[in-house]
């Protein structure tokens, strides 16, 4: 199989050729033919994330060990199955959860392995999609999606079910609601879709970026701000009326994180998702009297990635297209999302890769 992976922290990837895992008795091996490319593969090749104030998360104190196949939206074939593996058809296209627990936990018992705390997420403490092949460790974390357009449909895997996790955790929207998405990138737009298909329409897409913000109106945004060009909260402010209930951050600066509390509804909620870095400071008594919420939101979980798939299947969910590039290209791929290049997401397409 090949592979291009994480050889060194901070250095491009490098093309790997190696025997092509065999699945033991709970695993299934999937032939993979696309994987999205997401702004986290960026940090993850660095090895660490900004946690503010100087301070690095490092992947390898958390025992990340090179080399490391990035990727975590991988979809293909089955290829093979373990021993105890039921049900699942060889051919069969399947979309790959690669939200990995340890099986053991109350979350993982319930379902939520994207809560585990000994998770061993594909693409981020194990082997990846920039492969060929894809060792899966159960079952559980297939999703049938035969019959969908295998480019677009690869991206739920971690583009939607962030998305979709996220803007869930608003509740029940109002008609009158107004929502801002800020950070009009992959997970920004796949946002933008999944607040359309859940029949939201009184919502704000946010970025610095002209060409975003007009893909942004594309798929059906009702305005948009550029951040770098107004003054935001004023515009904010203004566009809604008097105030959003809900923000969701898919950039994860303090910059954008200090928009909630002049922007927000009293009561209203702030969802951080972006991984971009920093630290927050908060005037803690502005955030008790207005009753205003900030809360984290990582990913979802492969309950609500089947849910995403009955939303495309209903018609009700348009995907956002995506650019198609070989394998080959992926450390040009990662460049390009590193230097904001993409509008969207790119996915990797694995045919004519030798393995």
């Amino acid at each position: 199989m090949k592979s291009w992976d994480i050889a060194e922290w901070g250095q491009p990837l490098q093309q790997r050729l190696r025997d092509t895992p065999q699945p033991g008795p709970e695993e299934v091996l999937v032939r993979l033919r696309y994987c999205g490319v997401c702004h986290s593969d960026v940090h993850i090749r660095e090895g660490w994330f900004d946690l503010g104030g100087g301070n690095k998360l490092k992947l390898a104190d958390r025992g990340t060990q090179l080399p490391l196949t990035p990727g975590h939206e991988p979809i293909g074939v089955v290829q093979a199955v373990g021993a105890n593996v039921q049900g699942i058809d060889l051919g069969r296209q399947v979309l790959v959860n690669p939200w990995i627990g340890c099986g053991q936990c109350r979350f993982c018992r319930a379902g939520r392995d994207n809560l585990c705390n000994q998770m061993r997420s594909m693409g981020v403490a194990t082997p990846g999609g920039f492969a060929t092949h894809l060792l899966v460790p159960h079952a559980r974390y297939l999703v049938d999606v035969e019959g969908l357009d295998p480019a677009t449909t690869a991206v739920l895997a971690c583009s939607g079910v962030t998305a979709y996790a996220a803007v869930s955790k608003f509740g029940p929207l109002g008609v009158d609601d107004w929502v801002a998405v800020l950070g009009c990138g992959g997970v920004g737009l796949m946002a933008l879709a999944v607040l359309k298909a859940l029949g939201h329409t009184r919502v704000i897409a946010c970025d610095i970026d002209d060409a975003k913000l007009e893909a942004a109106r594309t798929i059906g945004a009702a305005a948009t701000v550029n951040l770098q060009a107004t003054p935001g909260p004023a515009e904010l402010l203004r566009i809604s009326g008097g105030g959003l209930s809900h923000m969701v951050d898919f950039v994860g600066t303090p910059s954008t994180a200090q928009l909630a509390l002049p922007a927000l509804l009293k009561g209203g909620q702030m969802v951080v998702v972006g991984l971009f870095g920093g630290a927050l400071p908060v005037p803690l008594p502005a955030l008790a009297t207005r009753e205003v919420s900030l809360r984290g939101s990582n990913t979802g979980n492969t309950a609500q990635i089947r849910e995403l798939v009955e939303l495309v299947r209903a018609g009700r969910l348009d995907l956002p297209a995506v650019q198609v590039r070989p394998l080959d290209q992926a450390e040009n791929a990662l460049r390009d999302l590193e230097a904001g290049r993409v509008i969207g997401r790119v996915v990797l397409d694995m045919a004519g890769a030798a393995g």
